[in-house]
């Protein structure tokens, strides 16, 4: 390993709600109360009280609505924690997660904190994607930055440029219906998450009001798309995506608690051996990866070719087929327990559900890679698991 940081960081334990589709046994939950009931959980599972939370740091790519408003100080105290425990909210877009736990890593290296609490929120039924730039109540985001793209195409969302990058990369529409199925294949296969935690189902009713059924939610729903070959197009007449290819919107809620020092070696323990991160062109729908990963490869010391696993949030298909190219890697070696094509993307929820469903692997994985990429950049986290 390379340079050891002067304070070393554990995740202690982790723990995500099932991943549902959107309008599902989630969708009458709401963000700070779900967040809540997952953050007791992770605490329990760590065997700490919360008295010992320095700060929640929240992940949230749409912080508006019912994940806005200093939703980290709304999830501390509608869960009863000590009023003096902080909150902060990352948005960095498809990154939201990953920074969020980036930020949380660097003040307690920094000595700022020794207990952090991250969450990253994906209830998309509530807060569906986009909803922050959809909001033109308090004029138009960006400042009207996007105006000057508008020449080049427009910025697109994350799947769009992804087609069009699948499309210049020589990516057939074959291959993304391959990806699919086997990301599919490979999640249903997978044997349940030990991380996730039984939540009652809460579907909503026509009012969008939770409906307690109490029935427990427990395993992600693997989608049914049927033959991919037959599907339509999804956005363009020739476009290379469709509803199998590309995830869609999903609900869940993930959590990881961050303390300084290293852990006893146990069952979803693991340290932070390195991270990096990366913007490039807007354009670029893997946001510079490379650059990401190589910072992270770099601060951990260690060569990709060391690395037993990686996980890649997927966008659609072809996320980690252009990932694969950008890294000159085998696209096999990504999402071996498969990935957000097969359930639908819960956002920065899913970017810690490869973190937490990918440490509770048992044996044989002793360095796992996670990596969130879109236009508006890149992260890559590398942990280290004592086996």
């Amino acid at each position: 390993m390379g340079a050891t940081p002067a304070v070393a960081v554990t995740m202690v334990a982790g723990a995500r709600t099932a991943v549902q589709p959107v309008d599902g046994e989630l969708a009458g939950w709401n963000p700070v109360v779900l967040a809540g009931v997952v953050g007791r959980e992770v605490l329990e599972r760590a065997g700490l009280d919360a008295d010992v939370l320095d700060e929640v740091v929240v992940g949230c790519c749409d912080p508006v609505g019912a994940a806005g408003a200093d939703v980290a100080r709304a999830i501390v105290l509608a869960a009863g924690w000590p009023v003096s425990a902080g909150g902060s909210v990352i948005d960095r877009g498809e990154t939201s997660g990953a920074a969020a736990v980036q930020a949380a890593v660097a003040a307690i290296r920094a000595g700022q904190a020794r207990t952090v609490l991250v969450v990253g929120l994906g209830l998309c039924s509530v807060v569906p994607p986009g909803a922050a730039a959809l909001n033109r109540t308090y004029g138009a985001p960006w400042g009207g930055v996007a105006e000057r793209f508008e020449e080049v195409g427009g910025l697109l969302p994350a799947p769009r440029l992804s087609e069009r990058a699948a499309q210049a990369a020589g990516i057939d529409r074959a291959e993304l219906d391959a990806a699919a199925e086997e990301s599919r294949r490979r999640r249903s296969e997978v044997e349940t998450s030990p991380a996730i935690v039984a939540v009652a189902a809460r579907p909503g009713d026509s009012a969008r009001r939770g409906v307690y059924r109490g029935d427990p939610v427990a395993a992600d729903v693997v989608r049914d798309w049927g033959d991919a070959a037959e599907l339509p197009p999804a956005f363009d007449d020739d476009g290379l995506l469709t509803a199998a290819t590309f995830a869609p919107p999903a609900d869940c809620v993930s959590a990881v608690l961050l303390q300084a020092g290293e852990a006893p070696a146990s069952g979803g323990t693991a340290t932070v051996a390195g991270m990096g991160r990366a913007a490039g062109d807007p354009f670029d729908p893997v946001g510079n990866v490379a650059v990401a990963v190589g910072r992270a490869l770099g601060d951990a010391g260690v060569e990709l070719a060391a690395v037993d696993g990686i996980s890649v949030v997927e966008h659609d298909a072809a996320t980690a087929l252009l990932v694969a190219r950008s890294l000159d890697i085998d696209a096999e070696r990504i999402n071996r327990g498969g990935g957000a094509v097969a359930t639908g993307n819960a956002g920065a929820a899913e970017e810690l559900r490869v973190i937490t469903d990918g440490l509770a692997v048992t044996g044989g994985q002793r360095l796992l890679l996670t990596i969130s990429a879109g236009p508006t950049g890149s992260a890559a986290i590398v942990w280290q698991k004592d086996i």
